[in-house]
């Protein structure tokens, strides 16, 4: 951690970073789990793999988000250093014995699951005091970026039959589901819940949770989606018609959503050409998800000077090149930007939160480790903090 900072002309003024800069803002973080508090039918859990800082989980915890959807190790172990008391659920579907074993000492008490072998994997490990989250795979064409159930999730055939071996077994199952990352159509949890519930009652087994998962949307440059108050709006009114009168509680896993303008990445021009620029970090590092999301994940950016200072006037297009030597290291998309940009000017890219530090990778040993607080806003497209 660099430190504290009242805004980044302050920590560009004070340090003059030439690596790139992860930058969280908490009170951000804090603000949008208000909202999820405040605005979700139910218990909301945190998908720790989009941003596994530990001021990140403190932050979400003291807020009231005591429960963590993890999918690996490190993710156990930085919850249980982070919020002791936190309640985790061990969301990857395929899990291997030593994985299952330290997720059981480390008191993981639910597990997702998608098929019966994996269920009856897990209880030869743990017992039967746990409860199998079975995973339904939901249809494409939910209205997301990406869709989650081509890798993991049960047809509803193989759902059924899992929910009623962990009947047979003396398990109390729940159920999950994932609509896809970066839902824009709120009515894709809608599906979700009916399906889920057309399939328990196929099964016949009674179910008191359902994780209705993540999914919840970001708002980048081009995202046209509606405010996160329509899907509550919408998860309420499913929950209401579908799932309280079959006794069941809702819970969600955002991750995207709940963290994404909580973090923004500060990077440095390190070469001006004619129509290109060339900076300190691209798509091996904090900038990863823009090659894969391209323009439904346009990220909103600024520019400053060497010493802080906005960058104003006439605007053109450049290309973006990251630092490593790999000639596709570079953004998908154009960035305007100011005319006189200069060797050793700043861009700072927000909505970083969720993904930028966690999916950095360390090609040609290049890596964006370095992390500051920032106690402003971000400012927006070539504006002053205030």
């Amino acid at each position: 951690m660099i430190g504290r900072f009242g805004s980044v002309a302050q920590l560009i003024a004070q340090e003059s970073p030439e690596t790139p800069v992860h930058l969280l803002r908490p009170h951000r973080l804090a603000a949008v789990a208000r909202q999820f508090l405040a605005g979700f039918p139910g218990t909301v859990l945190y998908a720790v793999k989009c941003n596994a800082h530990p001021l990140v989980l403190e932050t979400l915890a003291a807020e009231g988000i005591t429960h963590f959807d993890v999918a690996s190790a490190m993710e156990i172990r930085r919850v249980r250093e982070s919020v002791p008391g936190g309640v985790m659920y061990y969301h990857h579907p395929a899990k291997s014995p030593s994985q299952i074993a330290l997720a059981r000492d480390m008191g993981v008490g639910f597990y997702a699951v998608d098929c019966i072998a994996e269920l009856e994997k897990i209880a030869a490990i743990a017992g039967l005091d746990w409860v199998p989250m079975v995973r339904l795979a939901i249809p494409k064409g939910t209205g997301a970026v990406y869709d989650l159930s081509t890798k993991f999730g049960a047809t509803p055939d193989v759902f059924v039959a899992t929910l009623q071996r962990a009947a047979q077994l003396g398990l109390k199952p729940g159920i999950t589901f994932h609509v896809g990352s970066q839902c824009l159509d709120p009515e894709a949890f809608r599906l979700g819940i009916k399906l889920a519930c057309e399939c328990i009652d196929q099964a016949g087994v009674a179910i008191e949770l359902m994780d209705i998962g993540g999914g919840f949307p970001a708002y980048y440059r081009t995202t046209d989606a509606p405010p996160l108050a329509t899907f509550f709006a919408v998860i309420e009114d499913a929950r209401q018609r579908l799932a309280a009168p079959r006794g069941i509680r809702l819970a969600c896993e955002p991750g995207r959503g709940l963290v994404a303008e909580g973090g923004s990445l500060l990077t440095r021009v390190n070469l001006r050409k004619p129509d290109s620029v060339y900076l300190n970090d691209g798509i091996f590092g904090g900038l990863t998800e823009v090659y894969w999301g391209k323009d439904d994940l346009a990220l909103p950016y600024r520019v400053m000077d060497s010493a802080g200072r906005p960058r104003l006037g006439p605007l053109a297009a450049f290309t973006a090149y990251g630092p490593t030597c790999d000639g596709n290291d570079k953004l998908p998309y154009a960035l305007e930007l100011p005319a006189d940009i200069a060797d050793g000017d700043y861009i700072e890219f927000n909505l970083i939160g969720a993904y930028g530090r966690e999916m950095a990778a360390r090609y040609n040993g290049m890596s964006s480790e370095a992390v500051a607080v920032i106690e402003a806003d971000f400012a927006g497209h070539h504006q002053p903090e205030p």
